[in-house]
């Protein structure tokens, strides 16, 4: 994942340490969750002398070896801000994908430790001010809005907030019970999920089809949105001009882009 944010970052909400600069790190591999098919939740352990203060938004990147040469990938990641000795990070498995194959296939066991570059990334929650927080993701482009909702409902819990997301499948949507759960117990956020290929049985009873069309469904005109955008490279950029044709402010407009293919 590479990180493309407009504007540069103002400071973020709350007293979370926001001047730690990046460095290398090594994490050790502590859990291996398959929560989805293909779909990984990996944690790792931080030195007690090494804890990570990173903002909602941020990103690890990894120095992998590849046939000799050094490698390197980015992730989002999952987990609470608050926990600076712990880091998680979903990791979708892409066939042939040098990276998440390996990844994905880490046994916790014996605790393997991987180099790695963090914090990184320029898309961080800004201060909604009077606006609406709009979130759209694809798949595991999820990671990055779970600790900014966290930030979210802490410090702006008044703060009209949505998220968005769309997946192919019923069964590729993770941490769907705890979205639910969040939108009971929190009266200003609102969760959508979206699929692109129901089940033919009609047992799914949420939206179809894709993620744009169902933002644009919602709001008409997004001139009071701080609109955040992450997943492929093709709905962050369909979804960013739609936006802008909804009348979303440009320097309000904040995007996460992949590449054409994750590895």
């Amino acid at each position: 994942m590479t990180a493309d944010a407009l504007p540069l970052p103002q400071p973020a909400l709350g007293p979370l340490p926001s001047g730690q600069p990046p460095h290398r790190r090594s994490l050790a591999l502590v859990s291996n969750e398959e929560v989805a098919p293909a779909i990984h939740v990996l944690t790792f352990d931080l030195p007690p002398t090494d804890p990570l203060y990173f903002l909602p938004g941020q990103y690890v990147t990894f120095y992998l070896q590849r046939e000799g040469r050094s490698v390197t990938r980015s992730y989002s990641i999952f987990s609470s801000a608050e926990r600076h000795e712990r880091v998680s990070l979903l990791v979708k498995e892409v066939p042939h994908g040098f990276a998440s194959t390996y990844l994905c296939g880490l046994s916790p066991a014996a605790r393997p430790s991987l180099m790695a570059l963090a914090p990184l990334g320029r898309f961080v929650l800004q201060d909604p001010g009077g606006r609406i927080v709009v979130l759209v993701a694809t798949g595991v482009g999820l990671a990055p809005f779970v600790p900014m909702l966290e930030l979210l409902r802490r410090d702006r819990p008044e703060t009209p907030v949505w998220l968005f997301l769309g997946n192919r499948y019923a069964a590729e949507m993770v941490y769907h019970t705890e979205l639910r759960a969040l939108s009971a117990a929190w009266p200003t956020f609102h969760f959508v999920p979206v699929i692109s290929r129901p089940p033919a049985d009609g047992s799914w009873k949420g939206a179809v089809g894709h993620v744009e069309e169902a933002v644009s469904g919602r709001f008409p005109d997004l001139s009071m949105a701080d609109v955040y955008i992450c997943g492929s490279n093709p709905m962050v950029s369909q979804m960013q001009a739609l936006s802008l044709q909804l009348k979303g402010r440009r320097d309000r407009i904040f995007v996460d882009r992949w590449g054409e293919s994750e590895e």
